[in-house]
């Protein structure tokens, strides 16, 4: 009685470790990116638009095709740049603030 109740106990903790790892913070940032990716695979001809893009040493032509190209194109495609610059953001903001919290509470400890 004891080791079945014992199995039962441990499949709900595994259970929950399981959804907590599937729901995490950082697997639904992943989730977002794959998302946001696909739909650049099925919206955006990527050989296309680098057969068009000027060199990597024309800085401001590069400015100028990449603002001309995410203005003048479809709306889905401009959701999707801008759901993948807001996780690019979203992403570096919790990365900057992880870093500064692990540098107070080492600082922190110093004190004590």
């Amino acid at each position: 009685m004891d080791n079945v109740l014992k199995k039962r106990i441990m499949r709900r903790i595994y259970a929950i470790y399981i959804l907590r790892k599937i729901f995490s913070n950082i697997a639904f940032k992943i989730y977002i990116g794959a998302a946001l990716l696909y739909g650049v695979k099925v919206f955006v001809n990527i050989a296309a638009v680098a057969d068009n893009m000027p060199k990597w040493s024309n800085v401001a032509g590069l400015y100028n095709f990449m603002s001309y190209s995410i203005i003048n194109t479809e709306l889905a495609v401009q959701f999707i740049v801008f759901g993948l610059a807001a996780l690019i953001v979203w992403t570096m903001r919790d990365a900057i603030k992880s870093i500064f919290a692990r540098e107070i509470r080492g600082s922190m400890r110093k004190v004590r």
